[in-house]
């Protein structure tokens, strides 16, 4: 009888021990905290300016259907030139030594807020007094990996992205 019930045991912490490697295997949800609630965003879009740099951002509606009018949440991190591997640390774009390879300028947050004609509306409240914070960039075969993590005067947001990134403009 103790035999069947070491087996047991043995068979239980086996399974769980295989759930905990797949759970580990899959790719962290696309969501960003802000103010301790979490916010799912499935869509992420990058903005090329040309020689002005690019404009990642994530989203919990898809942004660039026509006509769309609603409320949505968004982080939007400009990042001059985007490398592989590297970690970018908040200083503003027109400080000394500003480096656009190591450095991002602005992040943006809108949580719930009004969205329409492609562009959040004038009255919409953005959090934008970023005083902190890094962004670390992972690129392969076009799935980016982005984790963030933004300072605020009065508050943080943490994020991640895993996935392709559709062109807007």
């Amino acid at each position: 009888m103790k035999q069947l019930a070491l087996c047991l045991l043995a068979a239980a912490l086996v399974l769980t021990a295989c759930g905990k490697d797949e759970d580990e295997n899959q790719s962290p949800a696309n969501t960003f905290t802000y103010n301790g609630q979490e916010i799912t965003t499935p869509y992420g879009y990058i903005m090329d300016w040309g020689s002005e740099g690019n404009q990642l951002i994530f989203a919990d509606k898809e942004l660039i259907l026509d006509g769309l009018s609603t409320n949505a949440s968004a982080v939007g991190i400009d990042i001059d030139t985007i490398i592989s591997g590297q970690t970018y640390t908040f200083k503003k774009s027109d400080a000394a030594g500003y480096d656009k390879k190591q450095h991002f300028g602005y992040a943006a947050v809108y949580n719930n807020q009004p969205f329409a004609n492609g562009e959040f509306s004038a009255n919409a409240q953005v959090q934008d007094s970023l005083i902190g914070g890094m962004v670390t960039l992972r690129l392969v075969d076009n799935v980016y990996n982005i984790v963030y993590d933004l300072k605020y005067v009065n508050t943080t947001v943490k994020g991640e992205y895993n996935g392709e990134l559709t062109p807007a403009y």
